[in-house]
């Protein structure tokens, strides 16, 4: 039971996607997707987000050898071709993920005829999640892909509650070369809440693809 949530839409098109694959089952679905971002970029980076805090987690043992080595490669070619000076802001292809647009999105869901199956929320998670109208009663899965640590703490703290048992909220950041944030968050997450069951889906793309599961405690 419930809506589907996705936290950091960017140009939209995972947020797109599911709301055609909602329409192919059934047109008269009544879920919605609710989709979150500033639409301008990062807010801010906290200290959990820095580069440098891949190595802290491979000394932890929290990630693989394996996926430490994949993290070393990507930060090698950025050296070779792009920059020493190797960020937050400047690790990933979409950069401070700025090129996009709340106007953009809307006229993306104009186009798909998606109105009335999505909800867009604008702003600063800690700010817009705080709000209780721009969330759903219910959630049946969700997309955290905000990539920072902060916007995976406000996601888990406000969709979590809301989820359904045995939903699953989906982590495209728990395996990542480019930000390590969110897996402390995400570990402190499940250290502390004994309802959430972190999966591992398989393998993507070369990428391991996990999710957390609500399940009775």
């Amino acid at each position: 039971q419930g809506d589907v949530v996705e936290s950091g839409v960017f140009r939209g098109k995972s947020l797109l996607t599911s709301a055609l694959i909602l329409n192919s089952i059934n047109e008269n679905n009544t879920k919605k997707i609710w989709g979150y971002d500033t639409f301008s970029g990062f807010p801010k980076f906290s200290n959990l987000d820095k580069i440098g805090n891949f190595s802290k987690l491979y000394k932890q043992k929290k990630i693989s050898k394996n996926h430490y080595d994949d993290i070393l490669k990507l930060q090698k070619y950025h050296r070779a071709f792009k920059t020493n000076n190797i960020t937050t802001k400047n690790i990933s292809t979409s950069q401070n993920f700025d090129n996009t647009s709340y106007d953009l999105i809307v006229k993306k869901i104009k186009f798909f005829k998606l109105s009335k199956k999505i909800n867009l929320i604008k702003g600063d998670f800690k700010l817009t999640m705080n709000i209780k109208k721009n969330l759903p009663k219910k959630i049946s899965a969700g997309l955290i892909d905000c990539d920072l640590s902060d916007g995976y703490k406000s996601s888990l703290e406000y969709f979590w509650p809301r989820l359904s048992l045995n939903g699953k909220l989906f982590l495209d950041e728990y395996y990542s070369l480019k930000f390590p944030g969110p897996r402390f968050i995400v570990d402190q997450f499940i250290i502390e809440n004994k309802d959430a069951k972190l999966i591992k889906e398989g393998i993507s793309s070369n990428f391991e693809r996990w999710s957390l599961q609500k399940i009775n405690k």
